[in-house]
């Protein structure tokens, strides 16, 4: 049974992941099928496939299983079914500080972590600019990837799960302690679990973008069109 963290981008995944790995003592696991919207797909690797074919499975010790994972129908048969799902955890974040790190993204990388990885060729880093479709592509998705996470957990239908926003990482505060707490609480002895603020992974410095008025619009659209989600947790 492994435990699923789904991060959103931009969510300080990459400090909360090696914390996760100090707790459960393993290396995580990646399993999308490509960089960028290869996050989209889940691909199980040859060797895991034999494995269950053969009733073998006991030979894989994988607890942790980490991505921008989209909870498509297909995806969460795959890790049920090569896996076994001990419980999710999500990380998400205000709407328009993501758009402000994907805007970040775009300057400095010349894509967003949701793009075709390809995309960085078509973009000229003397020339940004925030009116730029690789960061509407980036919005889209990270919005449908909260549109259907959201969803699953408001209408019960995933039952194990802890939600952690981005405040809630960077400062390991208490209502952080706390959730790590009740997701290990099974562990034999929780005094393993250490909050240690010092463990920071892939901290960029911070700069401001001004929001261009078509992400705002689509923002507004986006969250109007779908009345029967409650988006309260990233706006």
């Amino acid at each position: 049974m492994a435990i699923i963290f789904s991060a959103s981008p931009g969510t300080a995944s990459q400090t909360f992941k090696k914390r996760l790995e100090i707790i459960l003592k393993c290396k995580s696991l990646m399993l999308n099928s490509d960089r960028g919207v290869g996050h989209m797909l889940i691909d199980i690797p040859a060797k895991k496939k034999i494995l269950k074919k053969l009733k073998l499975n006991f030979f894989d010790k994988t607890k942790l299983i980490y991505g921008h994972i989209f909870p498509t129908k297909k995806n969460l048969v795959l890790l049920d079914y090569y896996y076994g799902i001990n419980h999710f955890i999500i990380s998400y974040r205000n709407i328009y500080e993501q758009l402000n790190y994907y805007y970040k993204w775009q300057k400095y990388k010349l894509r967003g972590p949701l793009n075709f990885p390809e995309d960085e060729y078509f973009s000229n880093l003397n020339e940004f600019s925030s009116n730029h479709y690789n960061i509407d592509l980036n919005l889209l998705l990270v919005l449908n990837f909260y549109k259907h996470w959201f969803y699953l957990i408001q209408n019960n239908e995933i039952k194990n799960f802890t939600l952690f926003s981005f405040e809630e990482i960077k400062s390991s505060n208490e209502e952080y302690q706390k959730k790590i707490k009740n997701i290990f609480k099974k562990l034999d002895n929780q005094n393993t679990i250490k909050f240690d603020n010092n463990i920071k992974e892939n901290v960029q410095k911070k700069e401001k973008f001004e929001i261009h008025p078509r992400h705002k619009q689509m923002i507004e659209d986006f969250i109007s069109f779908h009345k029967d989600i409650d988006f309260n947790l990233i706006i």
